[in-house]
């Protein structure tokens, strides 16, 4: 509450800002027939209003004008943008640096926006918390500036911040959408999980002086439990082919290596699996996850002698400026090289199974190593981003009793999801408390026999018993 009324009583703005809840009637409370229009389609998810809009904004060579959304007849201008956690908030105010306002943007054009009066969200947005803190912290520094730091300069579209903390949101609510506009202007992201090379690329620091803002290629939110449209399976097959293009060579040596895995196929003697395994050390933690492998090459050696399980876990960004989390502390890589050290050790007596861990790689580096993958088993959040999404390899998903990314989407014969009677939630495993209790679906941990996941495998792969 303290942060709410410091952010009320400031000289520089002052905004309705809710302590923690904030009200789903956006669509009834704007005036603007333009703001009308793109609530409406987002709650409605028709895209074109929205790619209209942004399309008009990407190719005007000065500042963008749109008018206040709650204030009838009255221009607006950008003055600057803010990222900040999952968000990125743009400043608008008139030509008299007056009527300040500002729209919110974290997996749609607009989640939500604030003004002096009203501020709110419309019914398809994010969490309030995902929106409030961020807003609250960037409004803290903004209103400790002086107001020469602050200033009021009509700003002019920069580019896009191709750029999210979370891979699922940065590929079906930014990418998928940035790689169907024609956009004009460059992507101007330092952090990005994937930037399709053909992609306008803004590298220099030409425009730096000049008075600009940024905004997310964001058009309707891709929340969960959503159904693939053609934006994504465009998005999907992009990412796929921009990660093999440079490499032919690579590709006439893996078709290569497919005949000849074909060939050694014909005797059961010489069968090999490979087998892509995701793993977390963070969240969402399937409790059997080390003992699995090990379970699954004891019983699977009838019908296999060799094999090579390619563990998949955090997954850096791919800008070469970002450097790789890779101390001693407690990070997202080193927490999931514990794990696969853990699967590692218990592994040893198997001579016949290696383990290639991709732990710490980009999105493209990864789908380059799946090539080589025959079957996959991976959590039903980002993880099966890869294997399922982007390669569509043959496999079985898991999750909680309530987590899954695309329910609609899961393909009966070649992917099959662990159901949801066999698994039993934990909690969240890194939390204490009610901290545990409250947590969201996304944070809880499950418990799934391995038995049950290996019979999966072995209808799937048509395995049979054999009497020797």
């Amino acid at each position: 509450m303290k942060k709410n009324i410091r952010a009320k009583r400031s000289v520089k703005y002052k905004f309705n800002i809710p302590s923690n809840k904030l009200p789903s009637s956006l669509a009834q409370e704007v005036r603007s027939s333009l703001w009308i229009k793109i609530i409406h389609s987002i709650e409605n998810r028709q895209a074109e209003p929205i790619l209209e809009l942004i399309n008009t904004i990407d190719r005007q060579k000065g500042s963008p004008c749109l008018p206040h959304p709650f204030i009838e007849s009255l221009d607006t201008f950008p003055a600057k943008s803010i990222r900040q956690g999952m968000c990125n908030f743009i400043f608008f105010s008139d030509s008299s640096n007056k009527n300040h306002w500002i729209l919110c943007q974290c997996t749609s054009f607009v989640d939500a926006i604030f003004s002096k009066k009203y501020s709110g969200k419309h019914n398809s947005s994010v969490s309030d918390d995902t929106i409030l803190k961020p807003l609250q912290r960037v409004l803290k520094k903004e209103n400790k500036k002086n107001s020469n730091q602050c200033g009021s300069k009509k700003a002019i579209f920069a580019g896009y911040l191709l750029d999210q903390i979370r891979p699922y949101h940065h590929f079906y609510d930014q990418l998928k959408w940035m790689v169907h506009l024609k956009a004009k202007k460059p992507v101007i992201s330092n952090y990005s999980f994937f930037s399709p090379k053909f992609l306008n690329k803004n590298t220099s620091s030409k425009e730096e002086d000049n008075h600009t803002f940024s905004m997310f290629p964001l058009v309707i939110g891709s929340n969960q439990g959503m159904k693939l449209d053609q934006y994504s399976e465009k998005m999907e097959e992009v990412v796929y082919k921009d990660s093999l293009e440079n490499r032919r060579s690579g590709m006439i040596h893996y078709q290569w290596s497919q005949i000849v895995k074909k060939l050694k196929e014909i005797s059961l003697r010489n069968k090999k699996l490979t087998l892509w395994f995701g793993i977390s050390g963070q969240k969402r933690v399937w409790v059997e996850q080390e003992d699995f492998l090990p379970t699954l090459v004891q019983q699977l050696k009838p019908w296999f002698n060799s094999f090579v399980f390619v563990i998949d876990g955090f997954t850096q960004y791919e800008d070469t400026k970002y450097r790789a989390n890779k101390g001693s502390k407690a990070t997202p890589v080193s927490q999931d090289l514990e794990v696969i050290d853990s699967i590692r050790q218990k592994l040893l007596p198997f001579k016949n199974a290696s383990v290639v861990s991709l732990v710490g790689k980009t999105y493209r580096k990864k789908i380059q190593q799946c090539q080589s993958v025959d079957f996959f088993v991976a959590n039903a959040g980002a993880g099966q981003l890869v294997p399922h999404r982007f390669c569509k390899k043959p496999g079985i998903l898991h999750s909680n009793e309530k987590h899954c990314v695309f329910p609609m989407d899961i393909n009966n014969i070649t992917v099959k999801l662990v159901d949801k009677s066999l698994v039993k939630d934990v909690g969240n495993l890194f939390a204490k408390g009610k901290r545990s209790e409250n947590s969201s679906i996304g944070l809880i941990s499950y418990s799934i026999d391995v038995q049950i996941v290996i019979e999966m495998i072995k209808n799937m792969l048509n395995l049979k018993s054999t009497e020797s």
